[in-house]
């Protein structure tokens, strides 16, 4: 089973249509809450563990994950503001992100609800517990990230990390790689994009990135957009063309592809079958609307 930590807020997507016109939208979203909803759509186990505010908007964010049909769920109803991401999405499907993330409730998180989340769900070995990496950007949410982190390995489990720099939340690009560092150390296995692996190793060829990283210990994939993406453990690499699409929404193809990847690891350790599972669920997100699989779908 796969047990996913962190962000759930409300994506409120701006699209601008080729006629010039915008078209506002509202729906749940977070990175880890994202892979959590896709990985059901896939037909996997999942749990998802994170904090919501006590407003409407908090509500809405209650709704949409209980009827995610989790196999297991915890929400914590914080006293703050609900964290909000404002997404633009341009006529080719690109989008980019502003965060309302300002003492907001995702990173609102009590380790002890997490220790008695983990205990009472976690079986031991096979079981995946990924982290987001929002909460980061706080000093509260990186210890909460360090210590859920060593007791989800204390009870068996492997460590998964998005990576996910959001540059926009911190003073420079250096704080932002450096928010990492603790998850980025504990983690067995690492997702990043071309960007986000050239800035953290000081490579820039991705296929080289990635070795670097895995040299580490790690299973690390690298996503390159509509170039595919790369798989690395030990010296071992393999590499994966993107399916060819017409995108209509990339926002959440990151979670979709590593959705994909962490179920098909928690079924098998070939990184080459997870590589072609991740490209396969990437290349069917950018075809639909919305933030993860199973909005797209309804």
């Amino acid at each position: 089973m796969i047990f996913c930590i962190g962000e759930i807020l409300a994506d409120i997507t701006v699209e601008k249509r080729d006629d010039g016109t915008r078209r506002e939208s509202l729906c749940a979203g977070g990175a880890p809450f994202n892979v959590a909803c896709d990985i059901k759509a896939l037909g996997g186990k999942a749990g998802f563990f994170g904090s919501t505010g006590s407003d409407k908007t908090g509500e809405m964010l209650k709704q949409e994950a209980e009827r995610c049909g989790f196999d297991a769920l915890f929400l914590r109803t914080s006293g703050r503001a609900t964290t909000l991401a404002y997404v633009e999405i341009s006529a080719g499907g690109e989008r980019s992100f502003t965060f309302r993330a300002d003492g907001t409730s995702d990173d609102d998180l009590s380790f002890d609800d997490a220790v008695k989340f983990l205990t009472e769900n976690v079986a031991g070995s096979g079981d995946i517990v990924h982290f987001g990496s929002l909460m980061l950007r706080s000093d509260s949410g990186r210890k909460f990230a360090a210590e859920a982190a060593e007791f989800a390995r204390s009870r068996g489990a492997l460590i998964s990390f998005d990576v996910n720099l959001r540059n926009g939340l911190y003073v420079s690009t250096a704080d932002a790689i450096r928010a990492t560092d603790t998850l980025l150390s504990a983690s067995d296995i690492v997702k990043l994009s071309e960007e986000e692996a050239a800035l953290i190793t000081g490579v820039s060829d991705p296929r080289t990135a990635a070795l670097s990283l895995a040299g580490s210990g790690k299973t690390v994939f690298v996503t390159l957009g509509s170039k595919g993406a790369y798989a690395a453990r030990g010296n071992k690499i393999r590499y994966a063309p993107a399916v060819p699409v017409a995108a209509v929404d990339t926002t959440g193809a990151g979670d979709a592809f590593f959705a994909a990847v962490l179920l098909s690891l928690s079924r098998s350790d070939d990184i080459e079958e997870a590589l072609n599972a991740g490209v396969r669920s990437g290349g069917i997100a950018v075809t639909l609307k919305g933030s993860n699989l199973l909005k797209g779908r309804a």
